[in-house]
């Protein structure tokens, strides 16, 4: 910031800030000891989010699990992957805002009403800790959900728990 002083001679002033993580702070947030790239291998997964940097980076996380992912941007995408013959995706992780339907509410009843012979797990991916909104999810039939922003951990833990509770092993 430039101020002139009572000479009429211009002062100038610079604040430099310098943020450093920590190896502590960077290992619990991108790379937790319990979060194996073996844990969840060969797990395949559906990931419907309409930002492409988010997915982008949702799906490189999923993928360091050890998961097998395809990445789409709309609800009918994602309906379309999972109704293909032979399609074997356990996981199908669905942001709630959905583009070209209503949301991803929408998206989950679809995949209930057509996709019932084929038993997905589905994960909503929600902005916000609203309990009103947690509960919805799990009303609409959703197996569990990821609040954002989203780090390796807490993606782990989730499907962690939502596999556990479908009785199958890790």
């Amino acid at each position: 910031m430039d101020i002139p002083n009572t000479l009429g001679l211009v002062q100038g002033m610079t604040l430099l800030l310098k943020f450093q993580i920590g190896p502590s702070l960077e290992k619990s947030i991108f790379a937790p000891k319990d979060c194996s790239s073996s844990q969840f291998r060969g797990l395949k997964v559906v990931l419907a989010k309409d930002d492409g940097v988010n997915r982008t980076v949702t799906k490189k996380l999923l993928e360091k699990l050890g998961c097998q992912v395809i990445a789409v941007s709309s609800g009918f995408e994602c309906l379309s992957d999972i109704s293909g013959a032979g399609n074997s995706f356990r996981i199908i992780l669905l942001d709630l805002p959905m583009p070209e339907m209503d949301d991803g509410f929408e998206v989950a009843k679809r995949i209930q009403k057509f996709h019932s012979h084929s038993w997905h797990l589905i994960i909503a991916l929600i902005a916000s800790a609203e309990e009103h909104l947690r509960e919805k999810c799990l009303l609409a039939g959703m197996n569990g959900l990821i609040q954002k922003p989203i780090v390796l951990h807490q993606i782990a833990n989730e499907l962690r728990t939502i596999l556990r509770r479908a009785g199958e092993k890790l």
